[in-house]
């Protein structure tokens, strides 16, 4: 009897996994809107989104002494390992005109989001050994790239590219992480008939005081190298060296906020030619978040600069995607970080006064979703 009752659990359980849907990208609707009105031949915006935060979780150090023993350890939180494992993507963007090949049947076959990079989408479907890289603003297949079939034993957690495959895809590598050490990542070139290079993590993570080997969570692609923050905020530079791809350099600080917290979400992107992190951290408890960090990367040493003034960036940090753009071309408010907190409500952080503020309308009224005075300018979609 306990048996058939677990059992039936468990079959509820995973009739709740089936229907968990969520729109990507997760940013405002007047953002999307205008992304949406772009050039399909130059969607500079869609370009600049970069995939999902990464929530992660402090854990007490060992009792036992050790060299190490001051640091705590980091581990992914619960409700983002359970998202990554069950969430189905259904595009939240409105491309005009709707192009005769992008249709439901074909996003369906597409619908779990693993990575954007350059406005490319690397996406999986039902077959776990199939996975496409694709644009959802293109007029026609020729913007569609398919990837060596993929081991199904193997995790397949976030994906980003080396450079755009527009105009030579054969240069174009993909580069999987794998929430693990045994393969940390996996690289190949765009093409169905390669074969992906497995690189199995051998360092040990330096931030790690139980002496782990390099787990990497998060990563984006800067001037041709790889840039990966492993699970304990160290963050790795991986190359290409005669053909095989490799970790070359580890920063000596830890990627972490500057406050204790409870946990924090992290977010890599790149804005105007900078690599920079944000940190949404929940000092008090884990449902609300109280500061907001925003890092720049040295590159010569690896280092974090903390930023105390965008100028005219805005950032935007959603459920899962990020962004930067210039404050003065969508006429938005300037030198402030948007994010959405509970996947509903979105309020901004001000990076002058060091304050988080809800959102307001024309009117003066609060409201979910920020909304601004569009800049009138020809060609208003940027």
């Amino acid at each position: 009897m306990g048996r058939q009752k677990k059992k039936e659990k468990l079959v509820k359980h995973q009739e709740k996994v089936k229907s968990f849907v969520q729109p990507w990208p997760d940013l405002p609707q007047q953002l999307l809107n205008i992304i949406g009105r772009q050039d399909s031949d130059k969607p500079d915006l869609m370009q600049n989104i970069s995939f999902r935060g990464v929530t992660k979780i402090w854990r007490a150090a060992p009792k036992r002494c050790s060299a190490n023993a001051r640091l705590p350890w980091l581990e992914i939180s619960d409700k983002d390992y359970y998202q990554s494992k069950t969430q189905i993507h259904i595009l939240s963007i409105s491309f005009r005109p709707v192009y005769w090949w992008y249709d439901r049947k074909w996003h369906d076959r597409w619908n779990h989001y693993h990575g954007c990079s350059y406005g490319l989408i690397v996406g999986g479907g039902k077959d776990p050994a199939k996975y496409c890289l694709f644009s959802p603003a293109a007029r026609s297949f020729d913007r569609c790239w398919s990837i060596p079939p993929w081991d199904a034993r193997i995790s397949f957690k976030f994906a980003t590219l080396s450079s755009p495959p527009f105009n030579n895809y054969k240069g174009c590598s993909v580069m999987v992480l794998t929430g693990c050490s045994n393969p940390a990542f996996l690289v190949s070139h765009v093409g169905y008939q390669n074969e992906w290079m497995k690189q199995t993590s051998s360092l040990v993570d330096p931030n790690c005081s139980k002496r782990q080997l390099m787990i990497f969570s998060n990563a984006i692609v800067f001037e041709g190298k790889f840039y990966a923050l492993s699970l304990q905020g160290t963050l790795a530079v991986i190359e290409e060296i005669e053909s095989k791809f490799q970790v070359t350099k580890l920063s000596r600080s830890r990627a972490v906020p500057s406050v204790s917290s409870k946990h924090f979400t992290e977010y890599i992107l790149e804005s105007n030619g900078e690599i920079l992190l944000i940190f949404l951290i929940s000092e008090q408890s884990t449902k609300k978040v109280d500061k907001v960090e925003v890092f720049k990367l040295q590159m010569d040493d690896l280092s974090l600069v903390k930023v105390d003034n965008l100028g005219n960036r805005t950032l935007f940090a959603g459920a899962n995607s990020c962004m930067s753009v210039n404050a003065s071309q969508l006429g938005c408010r300037s030198n402030c970080v948007y994010f959405n907190e509970d996947a509903t409500t979105w309020q901004f952080y001000e990076m002058e006064s060091a304050s988080i503020l809800p959102c307001f309308d024309d009117y003066g009224s609060e409201t979910k979703s920020p909304v601004w005075e569009e800049p009138l300018v020809e060609n208003n979609c940027l």
